[in-house]
């Protein structure tokens, strides 16, 4: 990713609304998170037997989520009852974190969920090394996609590669998740990548383009 890209989307606000603008966006086009979007069928017992819900386990029931972005898969936990610390650095991205999260807690449906999730505006290694545990630790870093070259990301992933960029320390945060997790590290990972950081996880969860690779924490209790 070229550098100067990142400096090429803008955030925005139109009739109130933060988004995301890539060049060319006309007011009102660009790229917002909202999960009032989402649909909950079966609720948190359908969610657990999901991909994401599988890592994480049964028993989990607090969790940071060190690389939240646009932080649906903290909601997805805070859905299944867990209480989730969303961390975000990024500034631009962190905007339409806490826009999605006030949606939520102003949605009937949804103000219980939203109510369990804390955003977090930090550095991901800065809040792990201070970090009570927790059962799970969820890491999510941005990673080069190996697509065919004539595959478009869909605009959240293009956003996401542009403003944020490679998470150069994605590595580092490896061991640290693993001293504050007591359960679980659950690592996302492209199906073609190795491992974070070359070390094996204990299980993994394949799917057709990502794949949950799950550590056991190390945390004591």
């Amino acid at each position: 990713m070229d550098p100067d890209a990142r400096n090429e989307w803008t955030l925005a606000t139109h009739e109130g609304v933060i988004e995301l603008r890539a060049p060319g966006d006309a007011p009102g086009r660009g790229l917002r998170a909202d999960w009032r979007e989402l649909r909950l069928p079966g609720g948190a017992s359908a969610l657990r037997g999901q991909p994401l819900g599988r890592a994480i386990g049964s028993a989990a029931r607090t969790a940071i989520d060190a690389t939240a972005g646009l932080g649906f898969d903290a909601f997805a936990m805070a859905a299944m009852g867990l209480r989730v610390e969303a961390v975000e650095r990024n500034e631009q991205v962190l905007a339409l974190l806490k826009q999605a999260h006030a949606w939520a807690t102003q949605e009937p449906r949804l103000a219980e969920i939203a109510a369990r999730i804390t955003v977090h505006a930090g550095d991901a290694s800065a809040v792990l090394a201070a970090a009570e545990p927790v059962d799970v630790v969820l890491l999510d870093p941005m990673f080069p996609a190996k697509r065919k070259p004539d595959a478009k990301p869909p605009k959240a992933m293009q956003a996401l590669a542009a403003v944020v960029g490679a998470d150069q320390d994605s590595e580092a945060l490896l061991p640290l998740a693993l001293r504050v997790a007591r359960q679980r590290v659950v690592v996302k990972r492209p199906v073609h990548a190795s491992p974070l950081g070359g070390l094996k996880p204990d299980w993994a969860i394949h799917g057709k383009v990502l794949r949950l690779d799950v550590l056991r924490g190390q945390a004591a209790g």
